[in-house]
């Protein structure tokens, strides 16, 4: 029996991954200082340590939408059908939106939570959907980011959010190259 040769795209190699790994890794390791400093007892307690992390948490859920938005105009070729391809897994279980929309929202949110004016009308949506603050005026205490990461993973593990983010990247390669 005659097998066809298999093509590889140039993108199956995920050239992206390594970067975001070292970002990641940036991230959790300065988190992880700020942590030792909360058991350190003293004046730095654990609502310090949120509002130093917000910011820091913020920033990694701008890394992968940077990824997510990378992934999908190297495979798509085309940027223009974000929404869809935020869409592909299973929703979260309990909500009708998935990770990847969940974090979409989490990275826009970090961005534009200074802006005057409310959030995009999609931001605004997603927060709202997940029982997440879309006012702009709260204790960090309530953020959505961490808010939004106990959805994700309750130990707030960037690690595995990494994990759930190139997973998504495989079903997506998967859909698109028709694998």
């Amino acid at each position: 029996m005659e097998t066809k040769p298999h093509k590889t795209h140039v993108y199956e190699v995920d050239f992206r991954i390594s970067s975001l790994n070292y970002i990641i890794s940036g991230f959790d390791e300065t988190i992880q200082v700020l942590h030792d400093k909360v058991k350190e007892g003293g004046w730095y307690d654990g609502l310090w340590f949120l509002e130093e992390t917000e910011p820091i948490y913020g920033l990694a859920f701008i890394a992968y939408q940077n990824y997510i938005n990378a992934s999908i105009k190297d495979l798509a070729e085309t940027s223009g059908k974000k929404e869809k391809y935020y869409r592909i897994q299973e929703p979260i279980e309990g909500y009708k939106k998935t990770v990847i929309e969940l974090i979409i929202c989490l990275a826009n949110y970090t961005k534009h939570i200074d802006d005057d004016g409310d959030f995009h009308k999609g931001t605004k949506e997603t927060l709202e959907h997940f029982s997440l603050k879309s006012n702009k005026e709260f204790d960090v205490e309530h953020s959505a980011i961490f808010r939004g990461l106990d959805i994700l993973n309750e130990k707030w593990d960037l690690h595995q959010i990494t994990k759930i983010v190139t997973d998504w990247r495989e079903m997506l390669m998967q859909i698109i190259l028709k694998k």
